[in-house]
């Protein structure tokens, strides 16, 4: 009876590191940990260098920040924010789901931000901005570089630099991150329209430490410094 149970667990450690791999080889890397600090990736702290994996569960505590890559783009979360990053087979979204999440890009066109309300772009060139959520139905969308678009459902709307936009919503358009390999994602996802209530506010709605922070990592480490 020893020698059969012991057989059986042989052969469940056999198939499980056989099935590894092709767990792993399902999900890939999308962005690499650049700066944590009291932030989690997953169920563990996330750490400088760590590999975010598909549908990775992005979150920080209060005072804490998490700064990821994703290529040539970067994600910046604040305090108490939650987001994850997911491959859609033709580009990297970012799903924004709570808090503040801050983005730059250099506007290869193959990066966006899915919030609630619809998703998010830069309009041309290069950009950089951040989602702010002020409740369950509301959220602010600042463009700090460039202009940036929010698309609900093929219905454009500019939100141009320097402004933001309060944007209410009654239905969820965040239906959450898809773990999926993009060769399983065999078709579109269907567009969607739905209402939703679209306001130009001052630039001064800004978060000004967020402005700050992502002038600094958009700036190059090769400009000169004032005298």
């Amino acid at each position: 009876m020893r020698l059969f149970a012991r057989s059986v667990l042989v052969a469940l450690l056999c198939a499980a590191m056989c099935e590894s791999p092709a767990m792993a080889a399902h999900r890939r890397v999308l962005g690499v940990v650049a700066q944590a600090d009291r932030a989690h990736l997953g169920n563990a702290n996330a750490v400088m260098g760590a590999d975010v994996y598909s549908c990775d569960p992005l979150a920080t505590d209060e005072s804490g920040v998490l700064r990821v890559t994703v290529g040539s783009s970067q994600i910046f979360l604040s305090a108490l924010s939650n987001a994850a990053l997911e491959d859609d087979a033709t580009a990297i979204q970012v799903v924004a789901s709570g808090g503040t999440i801050g983005f730059s890009s250099p506007g290869s066109g193959d990066f966006s931000v899915r919030t609630p309300a619809g998703i998010v772009r830069g309009a041309a060139g290069a950009y950089s901005g951040q989602v702010a959520f002020k409740g369950p139905n509301e959220l602010v969308v600042s463009a700090i570089r460039g202009d940036l678009t929010l698309d609900n459902g093929g219905q454009l709307r500019t939100i141009p630099e320097g402004k933001s936009a309060d944007v209410t919503f009654d239905t969820d358009l965040n239906s959450g991150c898809h773990d999926e390999a993009a060769a399983d994602q065999v078709q579109q996802k269907p567009l969607v329209q739905h209402k939703i209530g679209f306001y130009i506010i001052a630039a001064g709605a800004m978060a000004v430490p967020s402005y700050f922070i992502w002038r600094d990592l958009t700036e190059s480490d090769s400009t000169p410094p004032t005298k």
